[in-house]
């Protein structure tokens, strides 16, 4: 299985961003971490992506975009990304 392109927004502070990256490692789905404690620059993107609102994580999975998503959502998205990759 092909693997989409993930890129997740959120700030180690953020439970919720910590709990949608303990669930991508813990299904090994390879994505990239883009913390806006590091670069705050990163807020003005999520904002833009959510209509004017930082929410965290955004998740940009194959260009499309995901806002705070449950597990099960996440998980669906990535596996739907997947299938479409094939």
């Amino acid at each position: 299985m092909k693997q989409p392109n993930v890129t997740m927004y959120g700030s180690t502070t953020c439970g919720d961003t910590t709990r949608a990256r303990a669930l991508l490692d813990s299904q090994n789905i390879l994505y990239e971490y883009k913390d806006v404690d590091d670069d705050p620059a990163y807020n003005d993107y999520i904002a833009d992506l959510n209509g004017g609102k930082r929410v965290m994580p955004t998740l940009r999975i194959d260009n499309q975009t995901f806002v705070n998503p449950s597990e099960s959502d996440l998980l669906e998205a990535i596996k739907q990304a997947s299938e479409d990759l094939t």
